[in-house]
């Protein structure tokens, strides 16, 4: 078996909460904006650890970012770079440096599950693939695995997916594409807000009452019971 979990750091962005999700301003306080982030980076993290992958890092953040991270057992890392892509691009060597291969999850995925996760390892493990997960609109990418040891560039940003494609290609690796819905469902704008709130009744809400409870009695897809 090629990829293990515990051979994978999990490494996921965030901006402080009150500089995140600004295009949902029209439709969402300030508080609500942040509470939301913070909800879905929640449901992401779970995920991640429920998927058994023993280390995660969040990159970036505020205090409330790093109050929860604490909560979860996950380590909380400074900025590294100057945008995302070079602050992704220094957390990937970072994990290569430790032998460990690199995994990008975007933190605003409200319906990603533990299996998404999985998926995402056994896409990679028949031949050392990297691995992209797609976002539903926009073209971009809102997951990357990379094996230790390959110089894939994080191209993070709209039509990123293409561009991802074609460096691989022009690395000569060889790509898996992960479709799932928890991995290609990341809220954005007003018109994500409305649909995902049709997927999940009362979605805000919940992710806000999600925040008050404690990271264990977890069901077999990371979900509270």
């Amino acid at each position: 078996m090629l990829y293990e979990s515990r051979n994978v750091i999990g490494i996921v962005p965030m901006k402080p909460l009150s500089h995140g999700k600004s295009r949902l301003a029209q439709a969402l306080t300030a508080d609500q904006r942040a509470d939301l982030a913070l909800g879905m980076l929640r449901r992401v993290l779970i995920a991640i650890k429920s998927a058994s992958i023993d280390t995660v890092w969040v990159v970036g953040g505020d205090d409330r970012v790093r109050e929860l991270t604490k909560v979860l057992g996950v380590e909380c890392l400074e900025e590294l770079g100057d945008d995302l892509n070079d602050t992704l691009k220094i957390a990937f060597e970072l994990a290569f440096q430790q032998g460990k291969s690199a995994m990008y999850v975007a933190g605003d995925l409200p319906f990603l599950k533990p299996a998404d996760i999985h998926s995402m390892l056994q896409a990679s493990r028949s031949q050392g693939n990297v691995t992209l997960a797609p976002a539903r609109r926009d073209g971009g990418t809102n997951a990357i695995l990379v094996p230790v040891g390959v110089p894939m560039r994080p191209e993070l940003g709209q039509r990123s997916f293409m561009k991802h494609l074609t460096q691989a290609a022009r690395l000569e690796t060889s790509v898996a594409i992960n479709s799932s819905q928890g991995l290609g469902f990341d809220l954005d704008v007003v018109d994500d807000l409305e649909t995902f709130q049709h997927m999940e009744q009362g979605l805000l809400e919940r992710l806000s009452e999600e925040l008050k409870l404690r990271p264990i009695d977890l069901d077999e897809n990371g979900v509270n019971q």
